[in-house]
């Protein structure tokens, strides 16, 4: 097949999976049993030596999120790949099958269908649920990875608080008894995480953009309160997985996506901002000085997507370079800007575009503190884990406006 083969890559990215969760075949299987499907070992067997390609069904998404889920309880340093990166590779794995006129798995002759109908009701509460609760979410990969609960990041209980709200306010019940109970638990269990939440302290206005665990006067009550966050943590996440798999059995997920991610990101500013989002903005290396330091001037980073696809977009930054090429510093982009409402995490459309800000006299400060930076470029990170980033420019571009917002001190 060679280095290039999505059939080997696929297969070898399976049993690196496998092998850092440690999950055996019977355990696999026995999880896989629970959720209503079968993944039984020669099956799995297949799918790790790249003898056969997984199909596109639930089994094979059952099975990465599984031992993906488990990779990252057991501290392995396997990188989480999310849903939408799977689902690419193994498109890929398929089409290099067929064109090679590789045998499919054997047909199964298909039973008529004993689960009764969805309503129209419940595919509409469910769209609703995952709009709260989108699968490639930050904040899960966070929870699912944090080893305290000291301190939370803003773009991890800004989401739940909100997906709680919106949850309450939506009185229309599951038509579906198991649907109904099982959203009935993930509700419960929710807002006991965002009361507990609410209970921390936010100091984002001491430059960390995060609630910490309120200080009762001893280290033992800290501590009491720390277990009750973790163990609240503990309760909503089997929650959330056991609805978001009963939807997955019951068909009520979205379908996978059409296409791979087309992200752009791009380093704005602009004089002046509105609802948060610049007021004609003009590309970094286009920047004039401005008519005084007084104004609000802003960078932002912009992303938009070319396609059809609409990721969630978690964090946004800039990298800050040395001459010699070696990073001087990276800086990430307050969950909380110019507006009342927090601007990250936000949802991407499709052909659709977000931006989130930063007072430009903060970056300035960051520049004429390190003094040795060279170059600058934007990126951005989505709920999913993956990367992208934006086209390098120069500290010479940036200097009349820097020297603007944050003018040198007369000496």
């Amino acid at each position: 097949m060679g280095e290039t083969s999505a059939r080997v890559q696929l297969a070898e990215e399976l049993l690196k999976l496998k092998t850092a969760s440690g999950m055996t075949y019977t355990q696999i299987g026995n999880q896989a049993t629970k959720q209503g499907r079968k993944l039984g070992k020669s099956k799995l067997s297949g799918w790790l030596k790249g003898t056969n390609v997984p199909e596109a069904d639930g089994s094979f998404e059952l099975l990465v999120q599984l031992l993906e889920a488990r990779a990252v309880r057991n501290g392995s340093g396997v990188a989480s790949r999310g849903l939408l990166w799977w689902r690419a590779l193994q498109r890929k794995a398929v089409a290099e099958r067929d064109a090679a006129g590789a045998p499919k798995p054997a047909a199964r002759t298909v039973l008529p269908s004993t689960q009764p109908a969805l309503h129209p009701g419940d595919v509409d509460k469910a769209t609703r649920l995952l709009n709260c609760f989108p699968l490639d979410g930050y904040w899960l990969r966070w929870l699912q990875d944090a080893e305290t609960m000291l301190k939370i990041p803003l773009i991890v209980s800004d989401p739940l608080c909100d997906a709680h709200r919106l949850l309450q306010r939506d009185r229309l019940a599951y038509i579906d008894p198991e649907l109904h109970t099982a959203h009935q638990e993930l509700v419960a269990t929710l807002g006991a995480l965002t009361y507990e939440f609410n209970g921390m302290t936010d100091i984002s206005d001491e430059g960390q953009d995060v609630l910490e665990i309120s200080d009762p006067g001893t280290p033992g009550a800290r501590n009491e309160l720390h277990r009750q966050v973790c163990q609240t943590r503990d309760g909503f996440l089997p929650a959330y997985d056991r609805m978001i798999n009963l939807l997955n059995r019951k068909n009520l997920l979205s379908p996978a996506p059409k296409s791979s991610l087309d992200i752009t990101v791009d380093l704005l500013a602009a004089r002046g901002a509105r609802e948060g989002a610049l007021v004609a903005p003009l590309a970094a290396d286009t920047l004039l000085p401005g008519q005084g330091p007084t104004a609000p001037y802003y960078f932002a980073v912009q992303v938009a997507s070319r396609n059809d696809q609409g990721p969630q977009i978690a964090t946004v930054g800039i990298e800050l370079a040395k001459p010699d090429g070696t990073l001087a510093a990276s800086y990430l982009f307050p969950a909380r800007g110019p507006a009342p409402a927090p601007q990250l995490p936000f949802q991407l459309t499709a052909y659709g575009s977000g931006q989130a800000l930063v007072n430009a006299p903060e970056v300035a400060l960051l520049f004429r503190g390190l003094g040795t930076v060279a170059r600058v470029r934007p990126f951005a990170h989505t709920g999913s884990g993956q990367v992208f980033h934006g086209s390098w420019r120069t500290r010479d571009e940036l200097q009349p406006f820097l020297d603007t917002v944050l003018p040198i001190p007369a000496s």
